[in-house]
């Protein structure tokens, strides 16, 4: 392959990963956005179970 294609490739891909890193740090950052501790992945508002896994992520309740 050429050099400058690979090179092309290299900086898009840095690049992207950039944005992806930015993005994740951004919903971190949000108070919209929540992290579950079992799964890793992000779900909106106050909730007592996770969308995505069934865990349990409220600090406290009633129905654990």
């Amino acid at each position: 392959m050429n050099w400058r294609f690979l090179l092309l490739l290299l900086i898009l891909g840095g690049i992207l990963l950039l944005g992806a890193r930015y993005f994740i740090l951004s919903r971190l950052r949000s108070d919209e956005y929540h992290q579950c501790p079992h799964c890793k992945s992000f779900y909106r508002g106050e909730v007592t179970y996770c969308p995505h896994c069934g865990q349990v992520v409220a600090r406290w309740s009633n129905r654990r």
